[in-house]
């Protein structure tokens, strides 16, 4: 590692010469207060510079109770990048004056708490990934400028972030608290038979940018009956109502928060930041929502849960470039209890969930619907939580609860019937990606985040609508991860195996020295991953046993 002495003389030794002089400091150099690593030097003026800055943490400060789990690691990490990314947008948001360059980037994060790459902690340094645009006049390296990026726009962006001195403590272990507490609850809520838990006092509703919670929301209430109680590590006991687990059915009037419950418990699989007002809306890491997707594609998926078998109608491996609006939901919930998830969401706004059986097949007893298999579909370990109007789901539902006003209280349904008393798990899928375009341009391999849900693989972009990502980063690591499984998609693995690989393969990559794509990344859940993969319609899938 050189040092800063060699930095500046580096610099000075280019000035005024070709943008192309600036790769003299693609290297290392210890600084006074932090390392910084220029891991790969932009080609011209268009460009970014890929750079970490390193901080000792005997320098940096941060105490070992801030860091002692790993829930209060990845909150560590997800507030300095929410700092750091205060910070640069502070310092250097635009060129340097007369200049082109000087600005620093770090992705934006969002309302949730992430394991995102772009900050990393050990025992022994703090590091954080971004990008540096480096100034030139001309075309030409000004020493001058790029000196005032390093020593004074980065310097400062480090010393405002990455220093234990520049939080507030009480901000700071707020943020660690809020996310181990949240951690905490969702750990045990199988053990206390809930499937989800909204916390008294929760504001759900949201600004229409995402980014906070609506002004003068109406907070979320239950009825004293509902109320349950957690011990958490930090403060006082949390109190609220702890959704049970099987099949729940939210009815009551339009515009009384039944719609804005289920998109909270959604979003419930992550933590949320201080004052989001969900920070205590939890559910378990696996629910998934699922709304009608008219012309998604199908390959391979059992449907034998809900249907039976048909003239032409493989149910228990159905494939289609374009499935029908009520099957495309029984093809979601499938899939996502095939990767394993515990909990399905689903709101009559969005979805077909008691269609009539006239209006989707002739034949009388054929399928079941959701709200039918709904009971044993809670007794074979996945919970459903129905926001509906209809009487006969109400009827067939474990638990009935109504919402007016944002208040919760429960409902004895009269004359309740039995759905269909078996449930049977869906058989497991391989996929493999022979005849998936990877190609785009002159690149064999190309994905990329086109937009917050759709993921563009070659040439073909993916939507996954309805997938727990909140935040580009999160679009952005699955894109990555499915180029990097590509190859071993071969049918060897199923599903929820080659998802997990996935991950697990991009956090590899992410943790090697000089990544250059870490900083880009939040890790998602491999049932996010396949939600993309099971949407491509040129993914095929080997039905296993």
């Amino acid at each position: 590692m050189a040092s800063e002495e060699v930095l500046r003389k580096t610099l000075k030794n280019a000035d005024g010469k070709p943008f192309a002089k600036y790769k003299g400091i693609q290297n290392s150099f210890t600084l006074e207060d932090f390392e910084i690593f220029f891991d790969s030097v932009q080609n011209d003026r268009a460009g970014h510079t890929s750079v970490r800055v390193r901080v000792p943490m005997a320098k940096a400060g941060f105490p070992e109770d801030t860091r002692s789990t790993d829930s209060r690691r990845m909150a560590l990490r997800d507030l300095i990048a929410r700092r750091f990314w205060e910070s640069a947008r502070t310092h250097a948001r635009s060129p340097i004056p007369k200049m082109d360059g000087g600005e620093m980037f770090m992705p934006r994060p969002g309302q949730e708490i992430l394991d995102r790459g772009s900050v990393a902690i050990t025992e022994h340094y703090v590091e954080a990934r971004f990008t540096a645009d480096l100034p030139c006049s001309g075309g030409k390296v000004n020493a001058t400028a790029a000196e005032l990026l390093i020593f004074g726009r980065i310097a400062t962006v480090v010393s405002e972030s990455m220093l234990f001195s520049a939080y507030k403590k009480p901000k700071l272990y707020g943020h660690l608290f809020t996310s181990e507490n949240a951690d905490h609850i969702r750990a045990g809520l199988r053990e206390r038979g809930f499937c989800a838990f909204v916390a008294e006092g929760s504001v759900l509703p949201r600004r229409d940018d995402e980014l906070a919670p609506m002004i003068d929301a109406v907070e979320f209430t239950c009825d004293p009956a509902l109320i349950t109680e957690f011990d958490v590590p930090n403060g006082a006991p949390i109190k609220g109502w702890g959704i049970p687990i099987g099949f729940n059915a939210i009815v009551g009037p339009s515009r009384n928060g039944k719609s804005v419950l289920a998109d909270a418990v959604f979003a419930g699989v992550y933590n949320h930041i201080p004052g989001d007002g969900r920070e205590y809306v939890i559910s378990v890491p696996d629910a998934v929502y699922v709304a009608a997707e008219t012309g998604r594609p199908a390959d391979g998926v059992d449907l034998f849960m809900f249907m039976r078998p048909s003239e032409g109608l493989d149910t228990a491996s159905v494939t289609s470039r374009s499935v029908p609006s009520p099957m495309s939901e029984f093809v979601s919930i499938s899939e996502a209890v095939e990767m394993g998830s515990e909990l399905v969401i689903m709101d009559e706004e969005y979805s077909n969930p008691c269609v009539v059986r006239k209006g989707f097949m002739d034949d009388e007893g054929s399928y079941s619907s959701v709200s039918e298999a709904g009971s044993a579909m809670g007794r074979a370990g996945i919970s459903v939580l129905m926001v509906t109007g209809d009487e006969s789901a109400a009827k067939m539902a474990d638990h009935v609860f109504a919402m007016k006003g944002f208040r919760i209280h429960y409902v004895d349904v009269e004359g309740r019937r039995e759905g269909d008393p078996s449930f049977q798990l869906p058989g497991t899928r391989c996929p493999v990606s022979k005849n998936m375009g990877f190609e785009k341009g002159r690149k064999e391999v190309s994905t990329a985040a086109a937009a917050i849900r759709t993921v563009e693989i070659g040439e073909y972009k993916v939507s996954a609508p309805m997938a727990a990502l909140f935040d580009l980063s999160q679009t952005r690591a699955i894109a990555d991860a499915i180029a990097l499984c590509k190859d071993f998609l071969d049918g060897s693995r199923t599903m929820k195996e080659a998802c997990e690989e996935a991950v697990e393969s991009l956090r590899a990559s992410d943790s090697a020295e000089g990544s250059l794509t870490a900083m880009y990344h939040a890790y998602p859940r491999p049932i996010d991953v396949a939600a993309v993969l099971n949407r491509h319609p040129d993914m095929l899938a080997i039905r296993k046993g």
